[in-house]
């Protein structure tokens, strides 16, 4: 068996015993009864991501139990995951912008379909989101490649839940070493220290420096936790196509 199709394998077996149509965030025991566990590692919090007002909190449906994290791109735009879009309604809070805005949004596209991702971990698992209502922010991410910044050692810092539970604040991690994903199978992904139990699935993956500042560059979005490592989607050509045909 080769090393893709043992992950896949791998997870489809996470996916069945731990997640539902809509996502990672939506269907484990913890989230299923509210326990609010923590969702950040002890020891990988670095405080609440004030200086990152383009992460944001997805509710999805009406259930308490279906929620994601993402990114706004644009005023009107924002990247998820795409296993985050199996629902039929979705309410945006920018946590950390001016006033905390809100707004209703519905799915402008995807790059594989929900039903694809329990299937092969080398699609790119992402999704855009359109606001009916424009969040304006003073500076929105770039979105960039990580392999155009060619063998430069790549540092990032991930915003996810303190808790798993959709009325969670936002945190982000401690400084994280991020590399490609592809020995696990991943060929359009990236890995960084198990930093999140669950509940953050298209959360933002930030360039940084080594003392862990980020930057505004949008580098990746949270796929799955699964010990010891984290993984993300890359930003590839072809999420950076999604984007530009979608703004």
């Amino acid at each position: 068996m080769s090393l893709a199709v043992a992950r896949n394998a791998l997870v489809l077996a996470l996916v069945a015993s731990a997640v539902s149509a809509v996502g990672c965030a939506a269907g484990t025991d913890d989230e299923s009864t509210g326990s609010g566990d923590s969702a950040i590692n002890i020891g990988q919090q670095a405080g609440p991501p004030t200086m990152l007002p383009e992460s944001v909190l997805i509710a999805v449906n009406n259930a308490a139990r279906d929620f994601c994290t993402g990114v706004l791109i644009s005023p009107t735009i924002v990247m998820t995951a795409t296993h985050c879009t199996g629902g039929s309604t979705y309410t945006v809070t920018a946590q950390y912008a001016p006033g905390s805005p809100k707004s209703n949004a519905k799915v402008a596209a995807r790059v594989a379909r929900s039903n694809d991702w329990y299937s092969d971990v080398e699609k790119e698992d992402i999704a855009l989101l359109r606001l009916d209502t424009p969040i304006k922010l003073a500076v929105y991410p770039e979105v960039r490649d990580v392999g155009e910044l060619g063998n430069k050692k790549v540092y990032g810092v991930a915003v996810g839940r303190d808790r798993q539970k959709r009325d969670a604040n936002l945190v982000k991690s401690v400084v994280l070493n991020v590399s490609t994903g592809s020995d696990y199978g991943y060929t359009t992904g990236l890995k960084s220290e198990y930093y999140s139990s669950g509940g953050d699935s298209g959360g933002p993956l930030f360039l940084a420096d080594s003392r862990g500042n980020p930057q505004h560059v949008l580098i990746g979005i949270e796929r799955q936790p699964d010990p010891p490592l984290d993984f993300y989607t890359r930003i590839t050509p072809a999420v950076k196509n999604l984007v530009a045909n979608n703004r």
